[in-house]
């Protein structure tokens, strides 16, 4: 349950930017970052209880979601390029400043949470994914935040008229999303007991969880969704990845599969958005989809 742990710990971030029709694919290496300054603390200071370290790393997350928004929101520039550029830039500096080399995580109390279950079953890990989920679609589905996102992206010209602030609203969900993946890094950490720039190389947990939250019913233009939805969408990533590995098919056509789940549910986002639109005597806009960003949330 390992990989699960992680995508869902991710959606978290990923899935209520998506709904207010943002999106951000540095999660993974802002993770990474995280993770790096958390293994380095405790490294430094190993007598110190490690949820000590974990109050800066979850402070070096949220900064740099911060940073995310600031060029994003503040700025108005393109989420969907700004964020890769923001990924490379992230990786290059996770990699440049451990100089290639893993930094072994070697507290026991840290560690051993990875081999702690509930019930002799379940991996106390994946229990707080799940307990994550949860509070996320409590906040989602029952309170006024939750209700906001969905309204600042399914139409941000409303939301405004309805006196909220778009801006604001995906100000705080950029920097929820950094601090997600921030906790998803320390988590890679205890599994793995060590720090590496290259954790998230090749398994990309924040793609699965964008993919996850697409194939869940989360809309690729926002305003539609839910988190449950999202984390279903990625148990059904991981059951068939699982069942594909029982079949003895080789492990690294996974990407493969990936990326046609990705298509696939692009394509039915897109159908479902026309047939919507033409329903409400709205004309789609031609040539597909508009890119998170850029649909006027930013004004």
């Amino acid at each position: 349950m390992n990989n699960i742990t992680i995508v869902a710990v991710f959606v978290c971030g990923v899935a209520p930017l998506l709904m207010c029709g943002g999106i951000d694919w540095a999660g993974s290496a802002f993770a990474t970052c995280a993770m790096l300054v958390f293994a380095r603390l405790l490294e430094l200071f190993p007598n110190l209880p490690w949820p000590l370290m974990l109050i800066p790393c979850i402070v070096v997350g949220g900064l740099l979601g911060g940073l995310n928004a600031f060029f994003i929101v503040k700025l108005n520039l393109m989420a969907f390029i700004f964020t890769l550029a923001m990924a490379a830039v992230f990786n290059g500096i996770a990699n440049w400043s451990i100089k290639g080399i893993q930094i072994q995580v070697t507290d026991k109390a840290f560690t051993g949470l990875s081999g702690t279950f509930l019930f002799e079953v379940i991996p106390v890990f994946f229990l707080f994914a799940v307990l994550l989920v949860i509070v996320y679609s409590i906040v989602l589905l029952k309170m006024s935040f939750g209700r906001s996102i969905l309204m600042c992206g399914g139409n941000p010209a409303a939301a405004r008229l309805a006196g909220l602030n778009p801006r604001k609203i995906r100000t705080i969900l950029y920097i929820n999303s950094g601090v997600v993946a921030s906790l998803a890094g320390v988590i890679w950490a205890a599994q793995n007991k060590m720090a590496i720039h290259t954790a998230f190389v090749g398994t990309m947990p924040h793609m699965s969880g964008f993919i996850g939250s697409l194939l869940g019913g989360v809309s690729f233009f926002g305003g539609s969704g839910s988190l449950v939805g999202a984390f279903l969408g990625v148990a059904l990533m991981q059951l068939l990845a699982y069942s594909l590995q029982t079949m003895g098919v080789n492990i690294w056509i996974n990407g493969l599969i990936n990326g046609m789940l990705l298509i696939i549910a692009l394509t039915i986002d897109d159908v479902s958005r026309r047939i919507r639109m033409k329903k409400l005597g709205i004309k789609a806009v031609g040539g597909g989809m508009v890119m998170p960003g850029m649909a006027g949330i930013n004004k």
